[in-house]
């Protein structure tokens, strides 16, 4: 009945997937977007905070919750910078950084192998694309 529904497969998929993620996540103590957030102040170390939005696809505000998140935990810290603020990676953050990284690597191992790595290489490019083709609102 649903095998026609693009919402109804994503929904579903996004909850199974979202749980695999979380529970890797879980071990470092992080949220799969904090360490997301994390991995990308990392790897753009001078990127403002309206910048990691766009690229992570999320709005101001989460951004802004994210972030007060990491600096809970004590892996950033925002330095003044003139009108606005640079984020800075501590020690703890850089450490986290590098198990992100492996927690990362072997997600995506675990689904290649029950994708295939073909498969699963083309369906991660055409969702991609398919994302970037839909527009909200």
């Amino acid at each position: 009945m649903f095998e026609r529904c693009i919402y109804f497969n994503l929904v579903t998929l996004t909850r199974k997937v979202g749980r695999v993620w979380q529970a890797e996540f879980d071990r470092l103590g992080l949220s799969p977007s904090h360490g997301y957030l994390l991995f990308a102040i990392v790897e753009r170390p001078e990127a403002a905070q309206k910048d990691l939005g766009e690229l992570l696809e999320l709005d101001a505000s989460t951004i802004t919750r994210l972030v007060e998140g990491l600096e809970k935990k004590g892996l950033v810290e925002k330095i003044s910078r003139g009108k606005g603020a640079k984020l800075a990676v501590t020690a703890a953050g850089k450490r986290a950084y590098f198990d992100i990284k492996q927690v990362m690597d072997a997600l995506y191992e675990g689904m290649q192998k029950r994708f295939g790595p073909s498969h699963f290489k083309n369906f991660v490019n055409d969702l991609s694309e398919a994302k970037k083709t839909v527009k909200e609102g």
